[in-house]
């Protein structure tokens, strides 16, 4: 049932809904509050983390904790926010600085975008679990994902490109579960098998 949900992930909305600090000092302090808050979400969730650990954690007056943060749920959706839009930026940056031909870059690249900060990924995936309209809320950023991977296929392989939506898809497969893939005793060989499956797809063969 919903009640049992947690209250950031009952809301309807996923968007914070906080004013973002003008001042550098301010953004500085919001990222070491969304640090201090991603790491304690990952030792004992959304709802067993407090505001006031948040704030020792991370360093910060409780008083402007809550001036940049009025809830914990505040925080929550916002840590979501930051990871998804990062990697969306990542992935941009990707398409601009690739070339024609740069598959081998573009296949190192593509999968250290999907292993690096794992601790956050996977905060944001639980996050991004709890929520009642986590269907509908992963379909909308899982398509903003497909048309960046999309693009980066195009762009690395132009002669290919009647392929590369189909290929996207496969890519985007394999990306999603690689940091689970990776990790045992085992992890080394797999993601060496892996990035050789992300650059065959590059290819296109």
């Amino acid at each position: 049932m919903e009640t049992s949900l947690p209250s950031y992930a009952r809301k309807s909305s996923h968007k914070s809904n906080t004013i973002a600090p003008k001042r550098q000092r301010g953004r500085e302090r919001v990222a070491l509050i969304l640090d201090a808050a991603s790491s304690l979400f990952a030792e004992k969730g959304v709802e067993g983390a407090t505001m006031t650990e948040i704030a020792a954690r991370s360093g910060t007056a409780i008083g402007s904790l809550y001036r940049f943060f009025p809830t914990r749920e505040s925080i929550a959706i916002t840590l979501l926010e930051r990871f998804i839009e990062d990697r969306l930026d990542l992935l941009d940056r990707l398409y601009e600085e690739l070339g024609p031909g740069a598959l081998d870059d573009a296949a190192e690249r593509l999968m250290n975008a999907w292993l690096e900060k794992r601790e956050e990924r996977d905060v944001t995936t639980m996050l991004m679990a709890s929520r009642p309209d986590a269907e509908h809320y992963t379909a909308q950023w899982r398509s903003q994902f497909l048309q960046r991977v999309v693009r980066i296929l195009e762009r690395v392989t132009p002669d290919k490109s009647e392929t590369a939506p189909a290929r996207g898809v496969v890519m985007l497969h394999v990306l999603k579960l690689a940091p689970q893939l990776v990790t045992g005793p085992l992890g080394g060989e797999i993601e060496k098998e892996l990035r050789q499956v992300v650059l065959r797809l590059l290819k296109g063969s």
